[in-house]
């Protein structure tokens, strides 16, 4: 509310002698993070453009992305004019490992994006060391992991460039917005102006009527600044967090046991390094038969019927998905050529294709009630599961 009374709705409008509210959520987020830097940007897509774009990376280069996510990944490599290569994933967890990693990249590849996926964290130790023993920097996309925290370090932080979207859905959501988080300062300095049209923060204190930004002619940027009222919601929501975040642990160990004594039927693993977890959104696992060999829509669609809450099948495999159209917009004509093609999406990939098949998903709401509300949801499963030729039927 004093976001939206304060009549500066925007970084970009004259100060009242304060430090704006998105740079405020910025100093707040690094903090959160323990690293020196964070830059508040509009979207997570931008975060992912910004991250690139801070790492100098652009037409003729590489990036390897994992084909079992949301499309954003692809389509920052796309737009900073790169050539998104997608890697195969874990077929339990749905992660990028290093193994598929390494199988993806080349001679050309300038960074590596890893996401951490709807309830747990990718193989950190081994794709930190195998990054670092090709040169190559990595990028955590960490938008599906607030607050998860591997071996006493919160994750965003082992990459080059951590990148967050703060999406309605998210479990820390501002409706939109994003952010980059980086220890280096000229990685800082750099995002900075690319997300503000060539600006940074000026030195000192704000004083009254003055701009907060100052032009700098280091890096020609754009626009991808986050809003006053983004900002002041985050601002809001953020020391929330972690108690939110540890009460959907428990519900999700809570739920884990429940659907562990079900003939065939699992959760998506967490790593042991793991020490705080962040879900959103919880994954059901089941091995291929279970419940007679139906498409696991058809299974999404009778557990949703049962609890009246929707629960989803896992998205499409990005080189199948409809939303990697890259020959709809002449922008790309030059990256996304017949051998580009080829060389992005040309390979096979059982393990996302094994993840899609066997994995249902629903949000991470679900998880803030209490322990019956977790036992209803193993009931709904178990009947699913009783009744599975009545979904062959």
């Amino acid at each position: 509310m004093q976001a939206l009374r304060s009549r500066r709705w925007a970084v970009s409008w004259p100060a009242d002698g304060t430090k704006s509210r998105e740079r405020q959520f910025a100093e707040e987020y690094a903090r959160y993070h323990d690293v020196p830097y964070c830059v508040s940007v509009d979207h997570g897509s931008s975060a992912l453009v910004v991250a690139l774009e801070a790492l100098d990376i652009g037409p003729g280069d590489e990036v390897v992305v994992p084909n079992l996510t949301w499309v954003a990944p692809v389509t920052a490599v796309l737009r900073v004019g790169a050539l998104p290569v997608l890697a195969d994933v874990d077929p339990r967890s749905g992660c990028l490992t290093p193994e598929t990693a390494a199988a993806a990249m080349s001679e050309r590849t300038k960074a590596i994006i890893v996401v951490h996926l709807a309830c747990t964290v990718a193989d950190l130790d081994g794709l930190c060391a195998m990054a670092e023993g090709a040169g190559v920097p990595l990028i955590e996309d960490a938008a599906q992991a607030h607050g998860a925290q591997w071996r006493g370090r919160k994750v965003g932080t082992f990459g080059r460039i951590g990148a967050f979207s703060f999406q309605v859905g998210k479990v820390l959501a501002g409706g939109e917005g994003g952010a980059v988080i980086t220890s280096d300062p000229e990685i800082h300095l750099r995002a900075q102006l690319l997300r503000a049209d060539s600006r940074r923060y000026a030195d000192g204190p704000v004083p009254v009527a003055a701009m907060e930004l100052r032009p700098d002619p280091l890096v020609m940027g754009t626009n991808y600044c986050m809003s006053e009222l983004t900002a002041g919601v985050l601002l809001d929501r953020l020391p929330h967090l972690d108690d939110e975040n540890a009460h959907r642990a428990k519900m999700a160990d809570e739920l884990s046991a429940g659907l562990a004594a079900l003939d065939g039927v699992g959760v998506v693993p967490v790593p042991d390094a793991v020490d705080l977890r962040s879900v959103y959104e919880f994954g059901v696992r089941f091995e291929p038969d279970t419940f007679g060999g139906v498409p696991v829509e058809r299974v999404a669609e009778a557990v949703s019927a049962e609890l009246e809450m929707a629960v989803w099948a896992p998205s499409t495999p990005l080189h199948r998905s409809h939303m990697v159209r890259p020959e709809t917009k002449r922008r790309f004509a030059a990256v996304w050529t017949e051998s580009g093609r080829r060389r992005a999406v040309g390979r096979d990939y059982p393990g996302a294709e094994r993840y899609r098949e066997t994995t249902v998903l629903f949000y991470h709401r679900a998880l803030l009630g209490d322990e019956h509300d977790m036992a209803d949801i193993v009931a709904a499963v178990g009947k699913v599961l009783t009744r599975r030729r009545d979904l062959i039927g």
